[in-house]
């Protein structure tokens, strides 16, 4: 299904085009014929703004090095892990295939605490599947395993509200359906929470990295981003985020947050809550949960168009109260400022440098590159970042770690594959100011 939507979004894509390359470069055009120092100007602008996007790049590798051992507060009670609720929010006509693999995995490889755990599948379906007769054995096998059908839910978030309504443990683990968490994660986690943090967010690799082209670059991908910038975040500026899978809440706190339905990345909208609230968020690389990639361009455009257009709700949504939350340092709003508008910001002006090069040409009448010694320094700073994070994701990287090629793949193509998710998160902006919200299921297979 996503493949074959993908066909209507090219329209999108040409206006987008239209709109972000060939107007632009008319305008710059006869910016420049008119005031040529504001066209020299706005090069450099633009050119500033991938020196500091890269700068940002380099100081989350370069902090990433070094692993954040686990030091044990004052505020630490010492209580036991308390009695957990797994909670699984699946749509079962396209996760038919991955949904026993979860379930079984938390029933018969998680560690438990004394009390004993709850599983809780939260789904949602349009009609009866033939998996629903296999999961009512197995509910009967493991009595810990509650079949929670949100008749009439057509969202995630509804899933996990009517879910939330149920559980009962002191400790909400939430995973997607395709998530296989590993053994150890709840003493992980509680040894977080126990010492004061609200919500711990664990680690996520992917574990179908060969299957295509496109599952490769978002293996690596994670790597950088929960063995990199993640991490970095909570390292420096004691804040992150809840990714949506494979993050421990209290009970307390999550019952009360929930979740909006009309947020196309409800986890996001529950952070920035929970955070503009006064609660704490930590990252933790050690606690591991595995998942599937997007295998072809269909399940990855419409994946991150979905998340693109969900972090822009939140970015116009929760921006100005970032910024004036007491609950933050002026280093965690410019953290969180950094995600929100200026994320918006950047993947707009970022397309710009193009149309201003091609203005520049067609006033010279021949192809010329406009280059000194501060935009070679640029181009380097800003080319090598990738490679660089690359590099240093190789060495964070979770075990099995994916091979050396696949790194130098991901090294080579990270600035064309940024441009194209530069992309992607304008084509969603446009979705948005149109009104247009849409979750495009993908079908999920092992």
């Amino acid at each position: 299904m996503p493949d074959k939507k993908l066909t209507t979004e090219w329209s999108k894509l040409f206006e987008v085009f239209i709109v972000l390359y060939v107007i632009p470069t008319f305008v710059f055009y006869f910016v420049g014929f008119y005031r040529p120092a504001l066209l020299n100007f706005s090069y450099y602008f633009i050119v500033s703004l991938f020196i500091f996007q890269s700068g940002l790049s380099y100081i989350y590798s370069l902090s990433a090095f070094r692993k954040k051992k686990f030091r044990e507060l004052p505020s630490a009670k010492h209580l036991s892990v308390p009695k957990t609720t797994f909670i699984v929010s699946a749509y079962l006509p396209n996760e038919i295939e991955v949904v026993e693999d979860t379930l079984m995995n938390v029933l018969k490889n998680v560690k438990r605490p004394a009390d004993g755990i709850e599983l809780i599948l939260a789904y949602n379906t349009p009609r009866m599947e033939g998996i629903e007769p296999r999961l009512r054995e197995l509910a009967y096998e493991w009595p810990e395993l509650i079949l929670a059908n949100a008749y009439g839910s057509k969202s995630k978030s509804e899933n996990l509200n009517y879910a939330l309504e149920i559980a009962s443990g002191e400790m909400i683990v939430l995973l997607d359906t395709d998530h296989l968490v590993s053994p150890d994660c709840l003493a992980l986690a509680w040894r977080w929470l126990d010492e004061g943090y609200n919500i711990v967010q664990g680690r996520c690799k992917i574990r179908n990295g060969g299957r295509s082209i496109i599952s490769s670059l978002v293996e690596v991908e994670f790597e950088a981003i929960y063995g990199i910038s993640h991490y970095a975040k909570s390292r420096i500026f004691d804040s992150t985020l809840f990714g949506g899978s494979n993050g421990y809440w209290r009970n307390s706190l999550i019952k009360k947050i929930k979740f909006r339905k009309d947020r196309l990345t409800e986890d996001i909208d529950a952070t920035l809550r929970a955070i503009l609230a006064g609660n704490h968020i930590v990252h933790d690389r050690t606690i591991i949960s595995t998942e599937l990639a997007p295998r072809t361009l269909g399940e990855f455009w419409f994946q991150r168009k979905r998340w693109a257009q969900g972090w822009f709700q939140c970015s116009v949504r929760y921006q100005f109260p970032i910024l004036g939350c007491k609950y933050l340092n002026i280093f965690q709003k410019f953290m969180w400022t950094t995600l929100l508008m200026w994320r918006v910001t950047y993947d707009i002006l970022s397309h710009l440098l193009f149309p201003i090069v091609f203005a520049f040409w067609m006033a010279k009448s021949r192809i010329i590159l406009p280059m000194n010694s501060f935009i070679w320094f640029a181009l380097f700073f800003t080319l090598l970042s990738g490679p660089f994070e690359a590099a240093v994701a190789y060495k964070n990287a979770s075990l099995p770690r994916a091979s050396v090629m696949r790194y130098l793949f991901y090294a080579f193509l990270t600035f064309p594959f940024t441009m194209f998710k530069n992309m992607i998160q304008v084509v969603a902006i446009r979705d948005e100011l149109l009104g247009k919200r849409e979750w495009v299921f993908s079908q999920r297979k092992k």
